[in-house]
């Protein structure tokens, strides 16, 4: 028993409405990480700054941050096996190194959703308002679609979570086989003109000044989103076993689809032109246009909108049910504990994160651009997610070295070290040498939210101490 376990309460089994149980299928399981990740949106925007990055060495970057998301996929899956909950990483968290550290995940979990959900938005609003004046001739500025945007991902997410991941699997299907087609078409034709090369997966085309770490960082924040399924844990059927099936499935096939369409996006563009590539807002629009025409590139356009949206409704849901679990064992108010009677969503915390997003989103869209807000709130995520899955990594070791005293070295001692090591190494790339402003930014406000937390669970653990 943790020493700080007075600050939790059990939950009441009695307790309705809660969550609807053994309503979820394992492709439900496979389709929120999947979304979360947003393949398609990753691959079409993240490629912009790794190509100023590391030029034709994109491909590479995917490689090694495969690897790396592989690595911190042992630890989740290990303690999703033991903790099938909806608290996700926070519960594993508090699992292994008790409520203190539990908290700080929860809390660095409401700053990276707080901040996935509105550089989704953003970005679906900015590309749709130059999608329909390029093609249609008609502006609508990208506040408008924000509002739009946010309210349809809101009204899905809080009518049902099976209702929202069987769109989200159809869209999937749809994005991934239009970008797939694309592939196909790039290295046929590479093919005939001899273009098909292994440079990319070498270091031989790093240009001058390059910085390989944050190309790697970049990569690594495509795969941010896949440990999701893991917030399914009280939904799922046969939770323990579906939900690390899930996240494995996922990252393969998402890891294979990065390093495909890296190494479509440097033959199709050119190896050579990866300094135009990265002053392309839309890359992969011109290697569509250049492979099939401007029919192809529309549909390229339009997955990668549908995308954000997948990606937007997966982080809502998963972001909502981490919330509630927090506040059902009296970590957050109460309020967003509330589950509907019909509809079985953690309503309250649907309505507070979908509020969140809109204030930061269009109130830093406004104050920047939403590409410069991009970038920054990029970095924050980051940050936030680097750290929380670096303490689930410890928590991974304490738990079974030390509470459980396992004796599988391999899986439970040398790679939960092995991943934090890792994430300490890109954490110090990430902050040094210190980015431009606003980036400079990031690190900052990371250390004011921690403290901020820190103050939060004093306050709330003076008050349950109080009450005992």
């Amino acid at each position: 028993m943790n020493q700080d376990s007075h600050l939790r309460v059990p939950t009441n089994a009695s307790r309705t409405p809660t969550l609807e149980r053994n309503t979820l299928k394992l492709q439900h399981a496979i389709a929120m990480s999947i979304a979360a990740m947003s393949p398609v949106g990753s691959i079409f925007i993240n490629t912009i700054p790794q190509a100023g990055l590391v030029g034709a060495a994109i491909p590479l970057c995917y490689v090694i941050g495969f690897g790396i998301a592989l690595l911190i996929a042992n630890q989740i899956s290990l303690m999703a096996a033991e903790f099938p909950t909806s608290g996700s990483l926070y519960t594993f968290v508090t699992q292994g190194l008790g409520v203190r550290w539990g908290f700080l995940v929860g809390w660095f979990s409401l700053i990276s959703s707080g901040v996935t959900i509105p550089v989704v938005v953003l970005l679906m609003s900015a590309s749709l308002q130059d999608l329909f004046l390029r093609w249609f001739s008609v502006h609508l500025d990208w506040t408008i679609w924000y509002g739009i945007f946010s309210a349809i991902v809101f009204v899905v997410c809080y009518r049902g979570i099976r209702f929202s991941l069987q769109l989200d699997f159809t869209l999937l299907i749809f994005e991934i086989g239009v970008c797939l087609l694309l592939a196909l078409i790039v290295l046929v034709q590479a093919g005939k003109t001899g273009q098909i090369a292994i440079a990319p997966f070498t270091l031989q085309k790093l240009p001058p000044n390059s910085n390989l770490v944050l190309g790697i960082v970049l990569s690594i924040l495509s795969f941010v989103g896949f440990e999701s399924a893991t917030t399914l844990g009280e939904e799922v059927q046969k939770p323990r076993q579906t939900i690390p099936r899930a996240m494995t499935i996922s990252l393969v096939f998402v890891g294979a689809f990065y390093i495909l369409m890296a190494y479509v996006a440097t033959i199709g563009y050119g190896i050579s032109q990866m300094a135009s590539f990265a002053q392309d807002t839309i890359p992969f629009d011109t290697i569509a246009r250049r492979a099939w025409g401007n029919g192809l590139a529309l549909v390229i356009d339009f997955a990668g909108i549908m995308a954000g949206y997948a990606c937007a409704v997966a982080f809502l849901n998963g972001a909502a049910r981490i919330v509630y679990a927090m506040s059902r064992e009296a970590l957050f108010p109460a309020w967003f504990a509330q589950i509907h009677p019909t509809y079985r969503t953690p309503a309250n915390a649907i309505w507070g994160l979908s509020g969140m997003s809109l204030v930061v989103g269009l109130g830093l869209g406004m104050l920047w651009t939403p590409i410069a807000t991009y970038g920054f709130l990029g970095t924050l995520l980051t940050l936030a997610v680097l750290i929380i899955y670096g303490l689930v990594s410890l928590a991974c070791w304490r738990y079974f070295s030390i509470q459980r005293r396992t004796r599988h070295s391999l899986h439970h001692h040398v790679l939960p070290w092995l991943s934090i090591i890792v994430i300490l190494g890109i954490l110090v790339g990430t902050v040094y040498p210190s980015p431009p402003a606003p980036l400079s930014l990031a690190p900052y406000i990371i250390l004011v939210w921690l403290l901020l937390g820190m103050i939060v669970f004093w306050f709330l653990d003076k008050k349950h101490i109080q009450k005992a």
